[in-house]
């Protein structure tokens, strides 16, 4: 129980992703969908297009959702649609410093599974599910857990 504890209160910095793949709002969604295989990922960030600009996201759902089974009579096709189409924008944000347990409400309240994490303007890394899921799983076992 310790652990999980120490684990909420862990600042997202030590669990996230850096060194993530972009792609810019321009691009057609079927280079994105290329650029999420080669790297098996579920999910690009979209770069600004000028510093006024937020950072956007485009995640598996997006795709699915509004090209490959859009509702109502809008049809889009993945070679002559932008990313920027179909992205989802702004898309939440947390600090580096952020305890885990407020990211993780963050997702919830949300509806969404991953968190951009800005520095000071500056995107240092992605928080998601995944992670967090990932070191739960590292945890040592507590033996004296009643069960």
């Amino acid at each position: 129980m310790d652990g999980l504890k120490k684990l909420r209160n862990t600042p997202v910095s030590e669990l996230m992703t850096t060194g993530l793949i972009m792609i810019d709002g321009s691009r057609k969604v079927a280079e994105a969908i290329a650029l999420m295989a080669e790297h098996g990922i579920s999910s690009v960030v979209i770069r600004p297009r000028n510093e006024d600009d937020t950072y956007g996201v485009l995640v598996e759902r997006d795709i699915l959702e509004k090209v490959v089974d859009p509702r109502g009579d809008t049809y889009m096709d993945i070679w002559n649609t932008q990313v920027h189409q179909v992205m989802t924008k702004p898309w939440p944000s947390v600090y580096p410093e952020m305890r885990v347990k407020y990211a993780l409400r963050t997702m919830r309240e949300s509806g969404i599974r991953r968190l951009l994490v800005i520095d000071q303007s500056k995107l240092v890394g992605l928080i998601s599910e995944n992670n967090i899921l990932k070191a739960v799983q590292a945890l040592p076992e507590n033996k004296s857990a009643a069960i």
